[in-house]
């Protein structure tokens, strides 16, 4: 199942429900055929859902199981609202903590990146804050915080259960599913200050682009062979796969569990592949009007506009 929260026109309040996407998907070369998917709303469903996606995610897994059951039986009906009627959020517009992300995951990035010197022995670890994240559409640059915009495609899982210690079996049945994720990067604050500040350089707001959905682990046999591509203005800069990674998502969440205690709606970025603007010669940067694809099979586009902020 595709899981989307959105806001309708005039609403304060956002809803969510069920996209009904096409058997072959929506492909990265057309995401504006997003806008004819139709929409299933759980706030007008006729009867009593979980406030948001998060909450439900929260719920026992067989009450979870039944409130998506009804959602299943529900897409089988006529829908008068579609994608392009609505303003796409990020599926989980707000998590409840930091957005868990990871660096130096695909062998061909620590490759072609002058601050790695090899694949790296453990997973390592950062996070970016809540406020970066945001839904399909606009992001905002401020060049007085920075001038060195970067893309970064990832995959992006989203747990639907939690705990501490979780052996990798464990940790391959704590997803709940993924949506696909754009790691936007302050490469002059991440690399520029002393000692590295990956946090800051990450959490600009809205530099965590997610969507368009949240695609159910069903719908996902393996997570191992997806393939991931970016476009920027409709030139392609990153095209992999997932096989590509150093570690995969059930050692990454088994590691991250060892220290952290994780909780259902946990979002967790998985690495980035090859081809970032930072490590091209010369460098590209993204800048304001720049459109940016980032898609990922099996899950869809995901299309972020630059804009300057504040008019500067």
């Amino acid at each position: 199942m595709h899981l989307l929260s959105f806001r309708r026109p005039g609403a304060t309040t956002p809803s969510w429900g069920a996209a009904t996407v096409p058997p072959a998907g929506v492909s990265a070369d057309d995401p504006g055929a997003l806008a004819a998917v139709a929409v299933v709303d759980a706030t007008r469903a006729g009867r009593s859902y979980p406030a948001d996606v998060a909450t439900l995610l929260e719920l026992a897994v067989a009450e979870r199981d039944e409130v998506l059951a009804d959602l299943a039986a529900l897409q089988g009906k006529e829908s008068d609202l579609t994608v392009g009627d609505v303003e796409l959020l990020a599926p989980i517009p707000r998590p409840r903590r930091n957005v868990f992300a990871v660096g130096a995951n695909y062998r061909g990035h620590v490759e072609e990146s002058e601050h790695s010197s090899g694949p790296p022995a453990s997973p390592i670890f950062f996070t970016k804050a809540t406020t970066t994240v945001t839904g399909p559409g606009a992001v905002a640059v401020d060049p007085a915080l920075t001038t060195r915009v970067d893309w970064e495609v990832e995959l992006a899982v989203v747990l639907g259960a939690g705990g501490r210690h979780l052996s990798p079996e464990q940790a391959a049945d704590a997803v709940f599913g993924y949506t696909t994720a754009n790691d936007l990067s302050a490469r002059d604050q991440q690399h520029g200050r002393p000692e590295g500040q990956w946090f800051l350089g990450k959490s600009l707001d809205g530099f965590c682009p997610l969507g368009p959905w949240l695609v159910t682990r069903d719908e996902v046999p393996d997570p191992r062979d997806l393939r991931l591509t970016l476009t920027v203005n409709g030139a392609v800069k990153q095209d992999s796969t997932t096989a590509d990674m150093v570690f995969d998502v059930p050692a990454l969440i088994a590691e991250l569990s060892r220290f952290v205690t994780l909780c259902p709606g946990d979002v967790l970025l998985t690495g980035t592949p090859s081809g970032v603007g930072d490590a091209r010669t010369p460098p590209e940067y993204l800048a304001p009007g720049d459109q940016v694809v980032a898609y990922v099979d099996r899950i869809g586009p995901l299309l972020t506009t630059i804009v300057a902020a504040n008019g500067r």
